[in-house]
């Protein structure tokens, strides 16, 4: 079994079981600036995969905790049950992934998402993102219609920012699956 299969059925195991909560998050705004660059986020994540050159469609819908930044932070994310699958901490130079199938440790952020999903999302820019910002390290952005922007590959829809939706797509193409990140925060 790949790990990537592991850490999906680890969180369905979880899901059915129900048996670590996770600890409580204090109450606040959904997104809080914390120190300068660092910001506090929680709330729902949902990815999906289509299917792409052989490869079956799939995704994966969690609850999360963000505590950081792109040069570090935390990610926790649970079940809608409430029970923690997973655990990432990341650096500028390094990121490790911890479940209860032990800990792993990653170069970068998009190689512990090719790893977990199967493909390399752009994580530090979501933090950017869900702010309503294009990533300021990357490429420019473009706007082809009000409330999006489009940056590496990815249209961005802010439409909802304002209510703390977001939506980050990357179209498939002959050389790459189709991607759809949809985050909810909590108010």
């Amino acid at each position: 079994m790949s790990f990537k299969h592991a850490w999906i059925g680890a969180a369905l195991a979880a899901c059915l079981s129900a048996c670590s909560q996770f600890p409580e998050r204090p109450s606040g705004a959904a997104a809080q600036a914390t120190a300068p660059g660092q910001l506090a986020l929680q709330g729902q994540l949902s990815v999906k995969l289509q299917a792409f050159q052989g490869l079956e469609a799939k995704g994966v819908s969690m609850g999360f905790f963000f505590n950081g930044g792109p040069q570090g932070g935390q990610l926790d994310l649970m079940t809608p049950m409430g029970s923690q699958v997973a655990r990432v901490r990341w650096t500028d130079a390094e990121a490790w992934l911890q479940t209860d199938q032990g800990n792993r440790h990653f170069k970068t952020l998009g190689e512990l998402s090719q790893e977990v999903l199967g493909e390399s999302l752009p994580l530090a820019a979501l933090m950017h993102w869900v702010q309503g910002q294009p990533a300021p390290d990357l490429p420019a952005p473009t706007n082809p219609q009000p409330n999006s922007f489009e940056q590496s590959g990815w249209q961005i829809d802010t439409t909802d920012i304002g209510i703390g939706r977001l939506i980050a797509q990357r179209p498939a193409s002959a050389s790459l699956r189709g991607v759809t990140v949809r985050i909810r925060l909590d108010r």
